[in-house]
């Protein structure tokens, strides 16, 4: 598949990394038998956690201050605490591209 690459967890991160992944795969199938699998493929790791920082950006153009270029938008760079805020300042920071 394009832009896929499979690769075993622990031959890409440190053993803590991949310890607590597996701590935490463990105690997730406990509230939710079944969950766990041969079969299960662990495509990409995603928290349910907000940024602890934001990147600054201007406040029209919506740029970062710091990099001509990029536009931090989302969860990810501090401007969302879920997937419907990240969407809305998705379209924002789209718009503000567009315009300039």
């Amino acid at each position: 598949r394009m832009g896929i690459k499979e690769a075993p967890c622990h031959t890409i991160f440190p053993h803590f990394i991949t310890d607590a992944i597996r701590s935490a795969l463990i105690n997730f199938d406990r509230s939710m038998p079944g969950f766990l699998s041969e079969d299960a493929i662990l495509h990409g790791v995603e928290t349910r956690t907000s940024a602890p920082i934001q990147i600054t950006r201007h406040k029209e153009s919506l740029e970062c201050i710091s990099l001509k270029g990029l536009y931090p938008a989302g969860e990810g760079a501090g401007y969302a605490g879920g997937i419907v805020s990240a969407a809305v300042d998705g379209i924002r920071v789209a718009r503000a591209i567009i315009n300039s």
